[in-house]
């Protein structure tokens, strides 16, 4: 058990020591009842594969999860998923095996993944999956680290997906979707990616400690 624990660390950071670009990396976002992962559920997640420069829409995945009307606490919208919507949903564990697949090998990104991330390990011990991503980034820390640098203050608002994307000049799009946010933050990783690197030649592992707190 020791012994493979050992090597996988060593495969992992073999993997990341490679250069950024030549890493493949997963967009995913989630819609959820609440943001409690112990008393919340799942209403849907998407994702989208990364292999830099470009979004792979091919590997692209949208899955709403069969949830009872009282998960959605009494309220007919919940990010604009409304109750018909849950009328012939994805037997989460399908979709969950789908993404552990995928998600082999590969940088999950998300978000605020620390919150997708407990969702989600919820729901795969649930359903008795297990989930190994290559590592975690973050692209609310990534610009949360860089506002700090900027200035003493972030102002309210300042970290949402739309506001990081506005700073890299990405185009607006349709917020609050799982899909529409997943596709909106593989772009906004891969902007804030580039911007970093810029022509040299950057590691995965220093891409992903820019997403780290400090």
């Amino acid at each position: 058990m020791v012994l493979n624990r050992l090597t996988n660390w060593l495969k992992r950071r073999r993997q990341l020591a490679r250069s950024w670009q030549h890493v493949r990396y997963l967009a995913l976002d989630l819609e959820t009842s609440g943001l409690n992962p112990k008393t919340d559920s799942l209403l849907a997640m998407a994702w989208i594969e990364i292999t830099p420069p470009l979004l792979n829409y091919r590997s692209a995945r949208y899955y709403l999860a069969g949830q009872r009307d009282t998960d959605l606490k009494q309220s007919p919208v919940v990010h604009g998923l409304r109750q018909q919507h849950f009328a012939d949903p994805v037997d989460p564990a399908e979709a969950l095996a789908e993404l552990a697949e995928v998600l082999n090998g590969a940088v999950l990104v998300c978000h605020h993944v620390q919150l997708d991330w407990q969702f989600l390990q919820a729901a795969a011990r649930h359903h008795h999956i297990s989930l190994q991503p290559l590592a975690l980034f973050d692209t609310l820390q990534f610009d949360a680290r860089r506002l700090r640098k900027q200035q003493h203050h972030i102002q309210r608002g300042s970290l949402t997906l739309a506001s990081c994307r506005q700073r890299y000049q990405l185009p607006d799009y349709q917020a609050h979707h799982a899909f529409d946010d997943a596709v909106g933050c593989g772009e906004l990783f891969l902007a804030q990616a580039y911007h970093f690197a810029g022509r040299a030649t950057v590691s995965a592992a220093e891409i992903i400690r820019q997403s780290r707190r400090p």
